[in-house]
């Protein structure tokens, strides 16, 4: 799973869902007041990312957050929700990321705004490989994951 753009000259995709951005925090962070975030509502502020390892956050972090005039100081680069969870509670810091991550280690101390933005957020893909056979588990995986969208699509509506 990745998000998108992908290079299609060598990777077939298929859309599961658009994920917009989001920003979680601690619940006593001064931030946490806004309904809702800006970049320029990161300036002055420590955040954590996913960081170089991941293309589009480091694009991303690039184009709209380290901008001259803007001071933002990086706590840590990682993808560990866990250790996020961890350095958003016991740190002043924010994470940016992805509003599909919100979910996966809730904890009352931390809440999550939208990041208001010209773009805001991406299509989320199945990749695969167009030029490797795909292994049977592979099939399985794939089949099992579409149908499972499907039923969690159908839940929400």
């Amino acid at each position: 799973m990745v998000t998108g753009p992908f290079d299609e000259t060598r990777f077939e995709g298929t859309p599961l869902f658009f994920s917009s951005y989001s920003v979680r925090m601690n619940r006593a962070h001064p931030l946490a007041k806004k309904s809702f975030l800006t970049y320029d509502d990161l300036d002055g502020q420590t955040i954590i990312s996913k960081g170089r390892a991941y293309d589009c956050f480091r694009r991303n972090i690039d184009q709209h957050i380290l901008v001259p005039g803007r001071e933002i100081h990086i706590l840590a680069e990682t993808a560990d929700e866990s250790i996020i969870r961890e350095l958003l509670l016991e740190n002043r810091a924010i994470n940016i990321g992805y509003d599909y991550a919100d979910g996966l280690y809730p904890h009352p101390d931390i809440i999550s705004r939208t990041l208001k933005a010209e773009i805001s957020g991406q299509m989320i893909y199945l990749v695969s490989n167009s030029q490797v056979r795909m292994t049977k588990a592979g099939h399985l995986f794939r089949e099992f994951l579409l149908e499972w969208m499907k039923k969690k699509n159908a839940e929400t509506k």
